[in-house]
């Protein structure tokens, strides 16, 4: 015997109901992308590695699982076929929340809005860092999208200070990093060195992470 959930950015479903039977057909073409739900699945996966059997709609994340359905729509929702007795159900929707997304359990047809977790419950663990690497083309889309993370403006002034800024980097020295601030809240400091011999970047993200934020940090080197 199993259950079904669902997780969608909040308030887009006017009839939760609906919704979740159009999901399961896999109809969510009117639901726009959002990173939210990435960093959420992303999440999901690390905590729980057995979901990656239980989760849908299929992904590359899945690894070398056997593709079904449409493999577009892992950013615009997530839905779960859980065994019962599952132990850990109820931590869902606090962890949805953390991201922005409302929780929908079609068989008792209660839906938990993001709005309505009360903070405590929000997720709060601490990340000591976040590490990977990107393309060196992608140096700035990255710097960009972590600074909209923490409120950070990014802008033309950031990018002059990285002019030539890694040329002499080599992620295997460590007094060679450049280590770049991103004043947001958090405050973050981005570590950047060049692989020797390869068009690649190695990444580290130091401060005061949360899990969510971290989640969303490792699911952007994963994309780009």
């Amino acid at each position: 015997m199993s259950y079904d959930l669902y997780f969608w950015p909040t308030g887009i479903a006017g009839n939760p109901r609906r919704l979740a039977v159009r999901l399961a057909d896999e109809e969510a073409g009117d639901i726009k992308p959002d990173q939210r739900v990435l960093a959420f699945r992303a999440e999901l996966l690390h905590r729980w590695p057995e979901l990656a059997d239980m989760i849908s709609p299929w992904h590359h994340d899945l690894g070398k699982r056997q593709p079904w359905g449409r493999s577009d729509l892992a950013d615009r929702f997530v839905g779960l076929t859980l065994p019962y007795g599952w132990t850990d159900t109820s931590a869902l929707p606090a962890l949805a929340g953390a991201y922005g997304l409302d929780s929908y359990d079609p068989q008792s047809g209660q839906l938990t809005p993001a709005r309505s977790l009360p903070p405590q419950r929000r997720t709060s663990d601490s990340v000591e860092y976040v590490s990977g690497w990107v393309s060196e083309d992608h140096v700035v889309r990255l710097l960009r999208q972590i600074s909209f993370y923490i409120g950070y403006e990014y802008d033309d002034l950031d990018e002059v200070a990285l002019t030539g800024a890694l040329d002499d980097t080599d992620d295997e020295v460590a007094e060679s990093w450049f280590e770049y601030p991103l004043a947001g809240k958090p405050e973050l400091i981005v570590g950047l060195a060049r692989s020797p011999g390869s068009a690649v970047v190695s990444v580290r993200v130091d401060g005061a992470l949360n899990t969510a934020l971290a989640t969303r940090i490792e699911t952007l080197l994963d994309l780009l």
